[in-house]
């Protein structure tokens, strides 16, 4: 299975988006943005976000207005006609999807995120109601079988989150169901099933002939970085302990493996900044930076200082420090990694005309993109952020 979009026509809107945000710099001129996008041509229809949402919301309705209409056509049929019938029409909505708009060249326009989701939805409802609401297992795994073949086909963000979070779910359904010792180290399976998925995600990231799903990738590796330190952090497994394992804590009582589950908390963020800056990873920088300030919340969620001034005085004042620190450290740049705004340096300027040059000129296009944009940029590599939006 591939996806349902043509790879050079995305490839190119990628390089007119980002070749956009480079004359919106001033790293390019009017003049090279006209010539590159010239050589790099695309026929999609992918309008601007405010377009993309009415449209989204219109076509919703228009769909609500179709499956309204079916409904009270076979509303008399019986609970087998409905459910079979809801199937038979998202498996039809995806078909129209690709047939309608897709072969059109609609490419996130709004209209095809709607339909996309309307025929997920019906999909998974048609299944679940065939099995007759009793099982939570089928439903997860229904669910994940349809939100990775609607992330994989057709480039989706939000069926991606989905695919990954059925995942979780059918984990943790799983040792609950199986019990016994799986309870207890729901937490240790859960950090090492998407550590795995992380580095493979890493992995498949330095892939040329998949960078297509370049976006799907990087949101995978947020949601799995995500989801190991919230497997780790003291209070999610407090809570969720207390709260779905039924555990009963006395007061001044702790978790069994506490002292482990205070390490991780602190050790996972503070190893995410260390290596994203190490390796020059911004997705592990940024997230790094999130999870601290949740990690302070922890702490002060069950341990207090008596002040409150106190405790923001000494939570600015090591933020303060450590930025100081970071910004002294990456002052000098360091293989291509810096806190200085290279849009706006004189000597980057130079290297993207013999870009542009090479690309309206003749040249290896592709070999240029990439070397110009690097393994942290917007055509591949683990830092891809916005290049099949």
């Amino acid at each position: 299975m591939k996806s349902a979009y043509n790879t050079q026509w995305v490839y190119n809107l990628a390089v007119i988006k980002e070749m956009k945000r480079w004359t919106k710099h001033n790293f390019i001129t009017t003049e090279q943005f006209t010539k590159i996008g010239e050589e790099y041509k695309t026929p999609l229809y992918h309008p601007n976000l405010i377009i993309r949402i009415l449209l989204f919301v219109a076509t919703l309705f228009a769909l609500s207005g179709i499956s309204g209409i079916l409904g009270l056509m076979f509303a008399q049929t019986g609970e087998t006609v409905i459910y079979s019938g809801c199937l038979l029409y998202g498996i039809g909505s995806f078909v129209m999807l690709e047939k309608m708009f897709i072969a059109n060249n609609h490419f996130k326009s709004g209209v095809t995120e709607a339909i996309l989701y309307h025929a997920c939805a019906f999909v998974i409802g048609g299944v679940w109601g065939l099995t007759g609401f009793n099982s939570t297992q089928l439903l997860l795994f229904t669910c994940l079988v349809v939100f990775s073949f609607a992330a994989f086909r057709y480039l989706d963000l939000i069926t991606t989150v989905a695919a990954i979070g059925s995942l979780a779910g059918i984990l943790l359904y799983n040792c609950f169901e199986i019990g016994g010792i799986f309870k207890p180290v729901i937490s240790f399976v859960f950090i090492f099933s998407f550590s795995a998925i992380y580095f493979l995600v890493r992995r498949l990231q330095t892939k040329v002939s998949v960078r297509i799903w370049g976006n799907n990738f990087l949101v995978l590796e947020i949601i799995c970085l995500l989801l190991i330190y919230a497997s780790g952090n003291y209070l999610v497994v407090r809570e969720l302990s207390v709260n779905l394992m039924d555990l009963v804590l006395d007061e001044g009582k702790n978790i069994p493996f506490a002292f482990l589950f205070y390490l991780l908390t602190v050790a996972v963020p503070i190893g995410y900044l260390y290596f994203g800056i190490k390796n020059k990873d911004k997705t592990l920088i940024r997230v790094s930076l999130i999870l601290l300030a949740f990690t302070v919340f922890t702490f002060k969620y069950y341990y207090s200082l008596g002040h409150t001034e106190i405790t923001l005085m000494l939570a600015g004042s090591i933020l303060i420090i450590l930025a100081i620190v970071l910004m002294r450290y990456l002052k000098t740049m360091r293989n291509g990694f810096t806190g200085e705004d290279i849009l706006s340096s004189k000597w980057a300027n130079l290297n993207v005309e013999a870009f542009v040059i090479a690309q309206t000129m003749g040249g290896n296009q592709t070999e240029a993109l990439r070397t110009t944009a690097g393994g942290g940029g917007s055509f591949g590599g683990g830092g891809s952020s916005d290049s099949f939006n």
